[in-house]
Formats: structure tokens, C-alpha cells, sequence
């Protein structure tokens, strides 16, 4: 299995257990968060210390969590899609069994970009179409 897949699938279950500073640990301190394509209420989000609250905001506001990676694959070179599962009740305790893509970019080791995506079709999609494009940040020149 390549490292970058390898280490996809850990920081995944990382996060799917609740353990946002191990999912992070694999991450560049400049890591990009964006949730805009899956969800109303997603965000963009730059730097490891932002996304972790954003992550500790998103996995506190369940009733009840699970989180589950039923399939991830490598796409491009350091281009790793995983098909997620999320269950459980909202903060209303409406039910939810959602079913998303994720699209994770590895770059020197470090996991650069973390975006999600409505269907898994969707992030293979932004997979192929990323190439060799590198997102700047603000903090980061292109």
C-alpha cells in the first residue's frame, strides 16, 4: 500500500474516533479544511489549530456519532479518495445516514488538503480534474 494511502486511512480513522490530534498529527501545519461541496453549513478552513476546533465544533454537535471509511483509493499521485459514512443523530436527534466523498491531497509526507465532497463520484471527479495544482494558502505564496 503507498504511504500516502496509508496514511490517509489512519488520519481517517483518527478522526472517526473522535482523536482530532492524531488526524492531525499526519497533517502540514498549514492544512486545508474544506467542507463547502458536502455540506450548507461547511466551511474553508486554513492551519491545524483552526481545523481542529472546527473538527471538535462538528463531532460535538452530534447526539450520538459514528463514522465509517468504507473504501478509499488512490487516484493521482498523492491524490487519496475515501468513501465515508457518517450515522447517527443530529443535535435535534433527527437520525442521519449520510454517505460523502473525501478527497485528501498528500505532499511531502504531510496530508496538504482535506476537502469533502457530496458522493464519492464527486471527489473522484475533483481528484482527476487537481492534477499537480497546489492550493495556497494565506499564509503561503503559490
Amino acid at each position: 500500500m503507498p504511504a500516502s494511502l496509508e496514511m490517509v486511512k489512519i488520519a481517517l480513522q483518527a478522526y472517526g474516533n473522535g482523536d482530532c490530534e492524531i488526524a492531525l498529527a499526519l497533517a502540514d501545519p498549514l492544512i486545508r479544511w474544506d467542507e463547502r461541496a458536502s455540506r450548507a453549513d461547511g466551511e474553508l478552513i486554513w492551519g491545524q489549530e483552526n481545523v481542529e476546533r472546527a473538527m471538535r465544533r462538528y463531532l460535538d454537535s452530534w447526539e450520538e456519532y459514528r463514522f465509517e471509511l468504507e473504501d478509499i483509493a488512490e487516484v493521482g499521485p498523492g491524490r487519496v479518495v475515501g468513501i465515508c459514512r457518517e450515522r447517527g443523530r443530529d443535535d435535534h436527534g433527527v437520525p442521519v445516514d449520510r454517505r460523502f466523498g473525501g478527497l485528501l491531497v498528500v505532499e511531502g509526507g504531510e496530508v496538504t488538503s482535506s476537502c469533502t465532497y457530496r458522493t464519492p463520484k464527486g471527489a473522484v471527479r475533483a481528484a482527476r480534474e487537481l492534477g499537480a495544482v497546489r492550493f495556497a494558502s494565506p499564509d503561503r505564496a503559490a
